[in-house]
């Protein structure tokens, strides 16, 4: 397939995909919310202005539950018969359900990728996309790109400032600054330092270079926006990224790790494989 008609039959898929990980992401925030209901009310501390305006208080179980299963209801719909205003409002239901679950008593990024996700596709629908609308889902898959790239930029001009002034400040580029930060993370949440992860942190030299290629990995996925074979190898690249993350961090990213794989995975092998037997 040429790669204008690849991409658009890649993105008709993954429109459905994305939606079955908004179905396990409605799960996730429900469980989330179930941990946090348990927390004395004391400790919610809206984080934006406007959800400070929508949720004063921590939200009781009824109202979570019911925006839960009216986006729930939103995207299947948006799958039986995909539509504009379906789309903006289970964007909208997605935005206001994670202000109390990820914006609390400070900010977390698990969830940023789903909602951006589905923000982007509010409007292409699959069914009216054509071969010549390609670059609209090139678009689609920059904005999710482009999170990674500024997060790559933040990193690589930060060590750059601080090499500049001099600062004392730990760098990404100093032998121990990963090990450093996984150690601090499992002393916050109090859990014991496992020792294959002391084992693998004792190669300091290695994850300086490690440290260094990732930043610029990162910095570089936006190119995945225009070239199918990048595209599928910075998928690679975000799902290694999360993973570790998730495991040295003890960040939750299932949620982003899902989403880039519904989103970016190349379903066109399928295709391919399929007419190849055929063939035969």
């Amino acid at each position: 397939m040429r790669y204008s008609q690849l991409t658009v039959f890649n993105y008709k898929i993954a429109y459905y995909a994305i939606r079955i990980v908004g179905l396990y992401w409605l799960i996730a925030q429900y469980v989330r919310f179930s941990e946090l209901k348990g927390r004395p009310k004391e400790i919610y501390e809206p984080f934006f202005r406007l959800e400070k305006i929508i949720f004063p208080q921590f939200p009781d179980t009824l109202l979570f539950v019911s925006l839960l299963i009216s986006c729930g209801i939103c995207i299947v719909a948006s799958v039986l018969r995909p539509s504009y205003l379906i789309n903006i409002l289970m964007f909208l239901l997605m935005a206001v359900i994670n202000l109390p679950v990820s914006a609390n008593f400070g900010l977390h990024h698990d969830s940023h990728l789903v909602i951006l996700g589905f923000f982007l596709s509010i409007f292409l629908l699959p069914g009216n996309l054509k071969e010549k609308d390609y670059k609209l889902v090139q678009y689609f898959y920059l904005g999710l790109l482009m999170t990674y790239t500024f997060a790559g930029a933040g990193k690589f001009l930060g060590t750059v400032k601080n090499l500049v002034k001099h600062s004392d400040k730990m760098l990404w580029i100093n032998k121990n600054a990963a090990k450093l930060n996984s150690y601090d993370n499992y002393w916050v949440a109090d859990m014991d330092i496992p020792s294959w992860m002391k084992e693998i942190y004792s190669y300091e030299n290695f994850w300086v270079v490690l440290i260094a290629a990732g930043i610029i990995v990162q910095f570089l996925c936006f190119l995945g926006a225009f070239n199918r074979k990048l595209l599928t190898f910075f998928m690679v690249f975000i799902v290694v990224f999360h993973l570790y993350n998730i495991e040295f961090v003890l960040a939750d990213f299932r949620n982003a790790i899902l989403f880039a794989i519904a989103a970016f995975f190349p379903y066109h092998i399928f295709k391919r494989t399929k007419s190849e037997s055929l063939s035969n």
